[in-house]
């Protein structure tokens, strides 16, 4: 604290003897133009009398006082920049020692740190800028640090399992049977999927991350993403219907609309039993055409449905195993969704089965 008091009080001292020094430049220039001035008509008066010399101690004495006043006012306006130099040097150096001290510590890690912002200038819109990096930077950092112990998580467990099943194969404990090495490709394919989504996952959060937008017929995207899932949902037994009350033309990637939804019906097919059913329709409501998604699946919970579009977040850790799947796939949905201006949520009851919404701007 001692320390940043000092670089204030420094700080106060230069910018107060460079505003002094400014101002001061600024007066001689101007005085020594008005004095020049002044003599020069002077002396075109001297001229240009022809009864000049009745006059001349009157003249004389005039132009004296003349320049007395104009130096007494320069020494009077001198005094008065000096001191209105330091009240404002004052008020601008504290805000901006604060903001280097604030920045110093963001860039030593301390995100915690904010800056006092008080009034409504230029120089506080700077302060409540650099508070805003703060809060955006420790969400950042808070993210990776999660994201970072999730994959730790998710990478262990199936390395774990693996390690101890060679392990004890290695010591003839168990025997090396298909159906162990089946396991064992299992957990490997689940490491592959994780991987691909977290790349996926990067891609679409990166800055540089443009969207190859067309006009589409939204009824055939939907279409074509079933297609690629009928043969899944058939061998399970889930019906898969799709209601389209008229034709909608939206400008979309539609790649990234048909991952969209791939991802969401995978979801679906996931939680759904046996001879249950899911069903898609469109409409549109306002200025945005409406996908829901609709399953009579086993449901979540009120409390947990904020939580689920988090990254690896899951309701039942064994049943999210069991069923595979990388933890991610509701995190790239709505990732896709909200970079083509939609938005995304989801309705549901234990046992009463899940609905899902997806929004999509009309223009």
């Amino acid at each position: 604290m001692k320390e940043t008091e000092v670089k204030i009080k420094g700080l106060h001292a230069r910018l107060t003897l460079v505003f002094i020094l400014a101002a001061t430049v600024i007066l001689m220039v101007a005085s020594l133009v008005i004095l020049l001035e002044i003599h020069y008509h002077f002396t075109m008066f001297k001229l240009d009398a022809p009864e000049f010399r009745v006059i001349k101690p009157l003249a004389i004495h005039f132009e004296r006082a003349v320049i007395g006043s104009i130096l007494w006012t320069l020494l009077g306006v001198f005094i008065l920049v000096c001191v209105i130099s330091y009240f404002v040097a004052r008020k601008l150096s504290k805000p901006l020692v604060q903001m280097k001290w604030a920045a110093e510590k963001m860039a030593k890690g301390d995100l915690d740190v904010r800056v006092k912002v008080q009034g409504n200038d230029e120089l506080q819109e700077l302060g409540q800028s650099l508070n805003q990096l703060a809060a955006q930077l420790q969400k950042q950092e808070i993210a990776r640090e999660n994201m970072t112990s999730d994959i730790a998580h998710e990478l262990r467990t199936p390395l774990a399992t693996l390690k101890s099943h060679m392990e004890a194969i290695e010591d003839g404990i168990f025997e090396a049977t298909p159906e162990r090495l089946h396991s064992f490709g299992e957990e490997i394919d689940r490491l592959i999927l994780l991987v691909y989504d977290l790349e996926q996952l990067t891609t679409f959060e990166a800055p540089n991350f443009v969207l190859e937008k067309r006009k589409e017929n939204l009824g055939e995207v939907l279409q074509q993403s079933m297609s690629t899932l009928r043969e899944s949902y058939l061998q399970k037994g889930v019906a898969l219907s799709f209601h389209e009350k008229m034709q909608i033309q939206l400008l979309i990637d539609k790649k990234r609309i048909m991952q969209v939804m791939i991802n969401l019906l995978t979801n679906a097919l996931k939680f759904t039993p046996a001879s249950g059913r899911v069903d898609i329709t469109i409409e549109i409501k306002e200025r945005d055409a409406v996908i829901t998604i609709k399953d009579t699946g086993i449901g979540i919970s009120k409390e947990e449905i904020s939580k689920v579009f988090e990254r690896f977040y899951r309701t039942e850790k064994s049943r999210n195993r069991r069923f595979g799947g990388s933890g991610i796939g509701l995190t790239i949905a709505k990732q896709l969704t909200e970079a083509h201006g939609g938005s995304i949520w989801m309705e549901s009851d234990p046992n009463e089965g899940t609905a899902v919404m997806v929004t999509l701007p009309l223009q």
